[in-house]
């Protein structure tokens, strides 16, 4: 925050995907990388983990795939992130310099206190080789340890209580012990990624001890006091009792060492300095992701819009998001099976957007299906998709997609990722970084829905990943076979795509920026939500009448059998 306010800028801390849509910001800053993109602005990672603690997850996988860029926090990082992002189809925006979970510039370093003592906050200590260093360092020399209870029981009068998160106290503290004890998990060694106690002990001008690699050897230099992690925990620890020694009897050359270090900080290491490109940053990634309006004539994209059994406020907000996209060319075609009270003046107020705005009566015989086949015959324009009139799109959909499609001409069809919002009230999504130890309701109606390629290996009306309105088709893959409604009541958008994936390629953009609104109480827009015996029947008939399609194979090259072996790395760290 407080590095933030120096810049200019203004830090709004938000937990949910409502939060952000209330404060309607010009960038999404994510600290984890169990968080998706969920909104439609610019959502950039602040990736300073090790891969290795989530390159082989699924779960935060598709989360950093659905970010639009990247700050990262060492070469490797960076690295990994480029070749994942790159191997899933999508172009990687990646920032060009460091972004590490430093701290404000606290000023220069004063005078180091009368009394040394070392500092070190943490978790989990009996957990990794750390716990026998500090029990080496117990009763041998002034040592402060903070964190939580649990983490440091039985440590007695070297354990001090728990340091508030408040962006100060925790330099306060480092600095009126005098030295900071700086460790770091191996995994965080190879990826050479420092904790943030490194920054908070340099900005409080202390005396730093670490371990021994890249990071602050190359930006701390012969600043620091450096141990050797590699070695025994006893080894280890008369190391840093050594320099605690030598520290004692060389005040002089302690208070260089600690200014010094302060120094380096302050040059080039400081959150204001990470941070000070961030505008330029995003207007970047804005551009790479197609969310700057498009002024050169494109070629014009129509979209079905099926109205009928929804109000007319329902259907303004379909139009409203088609409205806002950056793409220009756009067409609508309203596919009208039941009169909307209230309809005419809402597409009155949108008609100037468009290149057309068209209706055209369906029958009403309560089939959905009907008004999508109706919907195919009447395309005109020479790219299509469709969106029902409960869901929407991001502004840069129209653009993303339009863009593979013009520089991949082989393709047919090209889709993005979905996601779902709950519309109902008192549902809220379940998600694995949601179970605290407080128990409590995060109130998140977002979540990312599906962002994979679809390998049609078992492409099914509930085995699918390709969203109803995710997508945007060649009007030229219409054949006559396709234009002939096959009067199956259910599922008629898979139904479409496996006529598709018989005579075209597909694209994936690697984003999710479609949403698809759903109603947990109502579960009006549902497959499943048929009655089993209706279910059943379509489903033999869905599959009786695409027997003789041929899915495409898209074998492509596989993903690694694994990127990193944490479990190993946290072994050895324990041994």
């Amino acid at each position: 925050m407080v590095a933030s306010k120096r810049l200019g800028f203004e830090p709004i801390e938000v937990v949910t995907s409502d939060d952000i849509l209330r404060v309607a910001p010009d960038c999404v800053l994510v600290t984890h990388e169990y968080s998706p993109k969920l909104t439609p602005f610019p959502t950039i990672g602040l990736n300073w983990s090790p891969p290795a603690f989530f390159a082989d997850d699924p779960v935060r996988q598709r989360a950093v795939l659905s970010l639009d860029g990247h700050m990262c926090g060492s070469q490797k990082i960076a690295e990994w992130l480029r070749d994942f992002v790159t191997g899933q189809g999508k172009r990687p925006v990646l920032h060009d310099t460091l972004m590490l979970p430093s701290t404000p510039d606290c000023g220069p370093a004063g005078s180091l206190p009368h009394q040394l003592a070392i500092m070190y906050a943490g978790t989990h200590w009996d957990g990794s080789r750390h716990g026998a260093i500090f029990r080496g360092l117990e009763g041998r020399t002034p040592l402060h340890l903070y964190g939580a209870p649990e983490a440091w029981q039985d440590r007695g009068e070297s354990y001090r209580g728990a340091i508030p998160f408040d962006g100060t106290s925790v330099v306060e503290t480092i600095r009126s012990a005098g030295i900071a004890l700086c460790l770091h998990k191996s995994v965080h060694r190879e990826a050479n990624c420092p904790s943030m106690r490194l920054f908070e002990a340099a900005a409080a001008g202390a005396l730093i001890i670490t371990d021994d690699f890249e990071f602050p050897r190359q930006w701390f230099r012969d600043s620091v006091l450096y141990v050797d992690a590699e070695l025994p925990p006893p080894m280890v620890t008369e190391q840093i009792l050594d320099h605690v020694t030598w520290l004692n009897r060389n005040r002089d050359a302690a208070n260089r060492l600690a200014a010094r270090s302060n120094e380096l900080f302050r040059r080039s290491l400081t959150l204001e300095s990470m941070l000070s490109t961030l505008p330029e940053f995003v207007e970047r990634v804005r551009g790479v992701r197609g969310m700057v309006p498009v002024s050169k004539p494109r070629p014009t994209v129509e979209y079905i819009i099926r109205v009928g059994s929804r109000p007319a406020h329902v259907v303004e907000c379909a139009l409203e998001s088609l409205a806002q996209q950056t793409y220009p060319s756009l067409a609508v075609t309203l596919m009208k099976f039941h009169p909307v009270p209230g309809l005419d003046e809402v597409i009155e107020r949108y008609r100037a957007r468009f290149e057309w705005v068209r209706e055209i009566i369906v029958a009403n015989n309560g089939n959905r299906a009907t008004s999508w086949w109706a919907g195919l015959r009447a395309v005109r324009a020479d790219l299509f998709g469709f969106l029902d009139d409960d869901d929407t799109l991001f502004p840069n959909h129209v653009s993303s997609i339009v863009d593979m499609l013009e520089k991949k001409p082989e393709l047919g069809l090209v889709y993005t990722g979905l996601i779902r919002i709950e519309d109902e009230p008192g549902h809220y999504i379940s998600a694995p970084q949601f179970n605290g130890p407080d128990g409590r309701v995060i109130e998140e109606r977002r979540e990312l829905f599906a962002l994979e390629r679809e390998t049609f290996a078992a492409f099914t009306p509930v085995r699918n990943v390709i969203g109803h309105n995710a997508w945007v088709c060649r009007r030229a893959c219409l054949d006559e076979e396709v234009l002939v409604d096959p009067q199956i009541p259910w599922a008629e958008d898979v139904f479409f795509l496996a006529m598709m994936a018989d005579r075209t390629r597909f694209g994936f953009t690697a984003a999710a920026t479609a949403c698809w609104h759903w109603r947990s109480t109502s579960k009006d827009n549902w497959t499943l939500s048929h009655p089993p015996e209706d279910y059943e029947n379509s489903y033999a008939r869905w599959r009786g009448k695409l027997q003789h399609m041929a899915y495409p194979a898209h074998n492509g090259i596989g993903p690694p059998v694994r990127w990193y072996d944490v479990d190993e790395a946290l072994a050895r760290d324990s041994s």
